[in-house]
């Protein structure tokens, strides 16, 4: 029996072998530059360029290798038979990398599982562009081919969700993504362009297993970039930005109650440098009269031009499902002023419902309060109210309701509506205007005022005269 064992061990070990040696041979013969960039060129409809590729009777094991792609935009069949084995004009690139290499485990194959080692894509750029009919350069990528025969739209049913019952082996990959890469997006429609770079996304750990969904429905993720406009924007939420981004994370791609595609992303993302201009949010902030009244440049600082660098503190704590952001933690350190926030957004309707606070140094107390007075006695109209209240002490009084514990004032506010058209509500503190804060205050200061100076200048029968006087006072 042992023999017998030991013999069928021996024969599996020479098919391993064989197999191998027979995927290597085909691979050295099969996997040349040529078929890699034809193979490529008829699945994107695009002409491909590979100056060279790494391939042996080994690289079943240690993987190919491909260097310096380039990708051209959209060629009908005709223009890729003519430019078959032609560079890409640097004028047509629409992708180009300096290399991708990948490797798939072969054993885990005769066990019906597929498993990826590595599929990572080296310094790519990528450039995207929306022309002004709105048709952008990967369409033709990612819209569906129209059916061979036209049917009546009343019978069409949209394409059902992906389920994980349709895969037919289970997944594990090691890496897979890009590392250094670039990505240029053109909006000719309103002529503006943003750029992503020094790109680092990695999907690693990834398994995915139909019979176990429950323990193996994951992908961790690693991201890093820089994201930037090119020149003002003249639509959405924000003017100028340029931001550094690290994102830690998992995506669970299958809900574990239906078994469909229905991607749940749970990650930190944290902001350390950045650099922002005409966010609409901190403009509708800034633009909220009471604050405006009380701070003056002190709240509108909020309008200009934001920065930060090497904050530790700076980010938020997502939640992501079905279009639907849920934002946690949020935090942002800036020069004047330290901003919380946390709520919900939908990404496709851009509508919002978060709750906004502000903390602002405290070096501005003086400041603010000194502003403060300027504005209480230019709205104290009466000459003789004016002549005995003390437009310090009524600034103090004032910003009382503006302090925390720490005497550094704290605002909080709801924000409602869109990014492009936010509704801000001031939640705390509960102003008043400042005229109305004159009426209820400033006549009972002046009244006390005017009591001690008649204590000197006046006479004791004069006294209740004086009182008199303060009782008119009290309702100017």
């Amino acid at each position: 029996m042992m023999k017998k064992l030991l013999i069928a061990v021996g024969v599996l070990c020479a098919v391993i072998v064989l197999l191998l040696v027979a995927a290597g041979v085909i691979v050295y013969m099969k996997v040349n530059k040529d078929f890699i960039a034809s193979k490529m060129s008829q699945a994107l409809h695009r002409q491909v360029f590979i100056e060279k590729i790494d391939a042996s009777v080994f690289s079943v094991l240690s993987g190919i290798e491909i260097h310096n792609v380039s990708i051209s935009n959209f060629k009908t069949p005709g223009e890729l038979e003519s430019l078959q084995g032609k560079p890409v004009e640097a004028g047509d690139i629409f992708a180009r990398m300096e290399a991708f290499r990948f490797k798939i485990k072969i054993l885990p194959l005769l066990k019906r599982q597929v498993e990826l080692s590595e599929l990572v894509l080296q310094s790519p750029v990528i450039n995207l562009s929306r022309d002004k009919q709105g048709r952008t350069n990967i369409d033709d990528l990612i819209q569906s081919r129209k059916p061979a025969e036209p049917k009546d739209p009343k019978d069409q049913e949209p394409a059902a969700p992906l389920s994980v019952d349709a895969l037919p082996v289970a997944v594990a990959v090691g890496e897979i993504g890009m590392k250094n890469g670039t990505i240029n997006y053109h909006d000719g429609e309103y002529n503006q362009k943003i750029q992503i770079y020094k790109l680092t996304t990695l999907l690693h750990d990834i398994r995915i297993d139909p019979q176990a969904l429950e323990q193996n429905d994951e992908i961790k993720v690693t991201v890093g970039m820089g994201i930037k406009t090119v020149g003002a924007l003249k639509t959405g939420s924000v003017e100028n930005f340029d931001v550094t981004i690290d994102v830690t994370g998992k995506v669970i791609p299958f809900d574990q109650k239906t078994r469909l595609l229905d991607p749940e992303v749970i990650a930190h993302v944290a902001v350390p440098d950045g650099e922002i201009t005409g966010l609409q949010i901190f403009n509708a902030v800034a633009a909220v009269p009471l604050l405006g009244d009380y701070l003056g440049p002190y709240i509108a600082f909020l309008k200009e031009k934001q920065q930060w660098k090497g904050s530790k503190q700076t980010g938020l704590d997502l939640r992501y499902k079905a279009a639907n952001a849920e934002i946690k933690n949020g935090r942002l350190e800036l020069k004047d002023a330290a901003i919380s926030f946390g709520g919900v957004m939908n990404l496709d309707t851009k509508a919002v419902d978060m709750n906004l606070g502000v903390v602002m140094n405290k070096e501005i107390n003086e400041a603010v309060q000194a502003t403060l007075a300027r504005q209480i006695e230019a709205a104290i109209k009466n000459s003789e109210v004016k002549k005995y209240a003390d437009s310090g002490k009524l600034a103090g009084l004032a910003m009382k309701p503006l302090l925390n514990k720490d005497d550094r004032i704290e605002l909080k506010a709801g924000v409602t509506g869109t990014t492009k058209k936010p509704v801000v509500k001031l939640t705390h503190p509960q102003l008043e205007s400042i005229g109305k804060f004159v009426q209820d205050n400033a006549g009972s200061l002046a009244v006390e005022a005017g009591k001690g100076a008649a204590k000197q200048l006046l006479k004791e029968d004069q006294q209740k005269l004086l009182e008199d006087v303060g009782g008119l006072l009290k309702n100017k």
